[in-house]
C-alpha cells in the first residue's frame, strides 16, 4: 500500500538535502516532489540562483501565471543536476504561479498535479492536490500558508511498512507542523487564502529569521543528556488461596433403650369369692406398651477460624543504569600561539 509522506521546509538547501536523503533511502525518483517558493527569486529559467536573479514566471496566453517548464517538471522528469548544483536533486525544475502563493519553483508529481489544477485540469489548487495524495485538510492548509512564507514543500509517494523510517529523514530538519499551525494561529492566520497577496522577498526574510533560518547562516548541534527516572510499579508475584469443603465422616455412638413389653398369663386358682370381687361382671383392662427408640439431632459448633490478611513492608533497592550525555569538543585554531620558529620569524620582520 502506498501513502505519502510530507514535510515542510524553511529554506531550498534544507529541502534539498533532505529529497537527496530520500534518494539515498530508495525512494524512485518519480515519487519525489517539491515545491518551493520563489519569492525572492533565488531560481531563474536558465537555472542560475541568487537572490537578484530576476524571475522568468510568465503569464501564458489564459493568463494563467504557468510555465510551460512546470508541466514537464510533474511529468516525472529526472532528479540529478539540482538546485544549488547540488548533485542528487531534483531536476526538470519548472517556474510556476500558484494563486495566493506567487511564484514558485515546482517539480515532480504533486507539482503536475497543482499544475493541472491551475490550467483547469484538476480541481483545488494545491489544497486539493495535497488532499488527493491522502494529506488531511488542516496539514495541507498549513503547508500551502508555508510555501507561500517562503517555505519548501517536500513529499514522496512510499510504501506502507516504510513510512515510519522515511518520514524521519525528514523529520530530522523539517518544520513540526503542530507547532508553525500554532505560530500562525497567534499571527492571526485563520487558514490558507487563495485570494491573498504573495509575500515580498523582505517578508520572507523576516519570516525566515524569525524561525532561525536566516540564510542557514547558524549551524546548531543539540547538546543532550539522559536524566535516569525511577518509578514504581505493581507487579504480580503470585497469591494465596484459602478454600472450604464439606466432608462427611461416620459417626457411631452407642445408646441405651428402654422396650416395654405387656403379657397376659393365665393362673389356676380354687378359692371362694371375696366380698370385694363382684361376680358376673363385664371388665376391659388396658395397659399401653411403651418403647424408646432413637432421636439424632445435629448441632453447628465453630471449633476453628481460618484468618487471612496481608501486610505491607517497605524494602529499599538500589537501581543501577547508565545516562548518555553530548559532549562537543571545539577546535579553534585562532587561538593556537605561534611556536618559536614563528616567533623569530616574526621579530625579524
Amino acid at each position: 500500500m502506498t501513502v505519502t509522506i510530507s514535510k515542510l521546509f524553511d529554506d531550498q538547501a534544507t529541502a534539498s538535502r533532505a529529497v537527496a536523503e530520500l534518494e539515498s533511502a530508495g525512494v524512485p525518483r518519480p515519487d519525489i516532489s517539491m515545491v518551493a517558493s520563489n519569492a525572492d527569486n533565488w531560481y531563474s529559467e536558465s537555472g542560475d540562483r541568487g537572490p537578484n536573479t530576476p524571475a522568468t514566471t510568465r503569464v501564458d496566453r489564459d493568463g494563467d501565471g504557468v510555465d510551460d517548464r512546470a508541466e514537464g517538471a510533474g511529468s516525472g522528469a529526472g532528479i540529478g543536476a539540482a538546485i544549488g548544483g547540488t548533485a542528487g536533486l531534483l531536476a526538470g525544475l519548472g517556474l510556476m504561479a500558484i494563486p495566493g502563493i506567487g511564484p514558485v519553483v515546482a517539480a515532480g508529481w504533486l507539482a503536475a498535479t497543482a499544475a493541472g489544477a491551475i490550467t483547469g485540469a484538476a480541481a483545488g489548487g494545491i489544497i486539493g492536490a495535497l488532499t488527493q495524495a491522502g494529506v488531511s485538510e488542516e496539514d495541507a492548509q498549513v503547508y500551502a500558508e508555508g510555501v507561500r512564507r517562503g517555505g519548501t514543500l517536500v513529499t514522496a509517494r512510499v510504501q506502507d511498512n516504510d513510512r515510519a523510517r522515511l518520514q524521519g529523514i525528514l523529520d530530522r530538519s523539517g518544520v513540526d507542523i503542530v507547532r508553525r499551525r500554532e505560530a500562525y494561529r497567534q499571527s492571526g492566520w485563520r487558514g490558507f487564502d487563495e485570494s491573498s497577496q504573495p509575500y515580498t522577498p523582505d517578508q520572507v526574510r523576516r519570516e525566515r529569521q524569525q524561525y532561525g533560518h536566516a540564510g542557514q547562516r547558524e549551524g546548531v548541534i543539540p547538546v543532550v543528556e539522559e536524566e535516569l527516572r525511577v518509578g514504581k510499579r505493581d507487579v504480580h508475584q503470585g497469591e494465596v488461596k484459602v478454600k472450604s469443603h464439606v466432608v462427611e465422616t461416620p459417626v457411631t455412638e452407642q445408646v441405651s433403650l428402654q422396650q416395654e413389653r405387656v403379657s397376659v398369663e393365665r393362673r389356676p386358682v380354687d378359692r371362694p369369692l371375696s366380698g370385694n370381687e363382684r361376680a358376673f361382671q363385664d371388665r376391659t383392662i388396658e395397659v399401653e406398651q411403651k418403647g424408646q427408640e432413637a432421636v439424632v439431632s445435629k448441632d453447628a459448633r465453630v471449633k476453628e477460624e481460618v484468618v487471612v490478611n496481608k501486610d505491607v513492608q517497605q524494602r529499599n533497592q538500589k537501581v543501577s543504569d547508565t545516562v548518555r550525555r553530548t559532549e562537543v569538543e571545539i577546535e579553534d585554531e585562532r587561538t593556537r600561539k605561534p611556536g618559536p620558529e614563528s616567533s623569530r620569524t616574526a621579530n625579524r620582520r
